[in-house]
């Protein structure tokens, strides 16, 4: 009762060494992309507002843009600036400047594996962020320009992270913008 010839099951081993040269391929590709990866900086930046709320303090509370930087990778990250990108085809370039305030990292900052950075810019009558933001970046065309603003870290090496401003600081800038327009 033979399922197969003799002459079949020759047939069938003769891929053997082609299936175990292919495994032994991928194991070594995929041990060479796991230690690449490990080299590369890896951050996860965002953007948005916050408020901040302190025990005794009775309503209403000061409100902040908050930009947060967090290491993700397994490689130490140097942050030497943070800046803003708006536009598509003709793009601007802003500096975000920070204070020495207590309650925001410094600049320049060594971020280890899973160290965070914050910082905290008032938003208040003195700093006009958002009026001056909205006002300088997104014009001419506020509610289109919004949409393409984005929060950038640099690197001592470098590489440069960007990401997407959250929707309530994107409506904020625009409801900053054009009210700047209407007066």
């Amino acid at each position: 009762m033979d399922l197969f010839s003799q002459d079949t099951w020759k047939f069938i081993n003769t891929f053997a060494p082609w299936l175990s040269a292919l495994g032994t391929l991928l194991a070594v590709l995929v041990s060479l992309y796991l230690a690449r990866r490990d080299r590369r900086i890896r951050l996860e930046v965002s953007a948005g507002l916050r408020i901040v709320v302190t025990p005794g303090v009775p309503a209403p509370y000061p409100e902040y843009l908050s930009i947060n930087i967090v290491n993700v990778g397994h490689r130490d990250a140097q942050i030497t600036n943070i800046g803003w990108k708006v536009g598509i085809l003709k793009k601007q370039y802003a500096v975000q400047t920070t204070i020495s305030d207590g309650i925001s990292s410094p600049i320049p900052v060594r971020l280890k594996d899973g160290d965070e950075a914050k910082y905290l810019i008032p938003l208040n009558e003195q700093t006009k962020w958002l009026e001056n933001f909205g006002k300088d970046m997104l014009s001419p065309f506020p509610r289109i320009r919004a949409h393409f603003v984005k929060v950038q870290v640099f690197t001592s090496i470098g590489k440069t992270f960007e990401s997407h401003i959250e929707k309530n600081l994107r409506v904020r800038l625009v409801k900053a913008a054009t009210a700047k327009e209407r007066s």
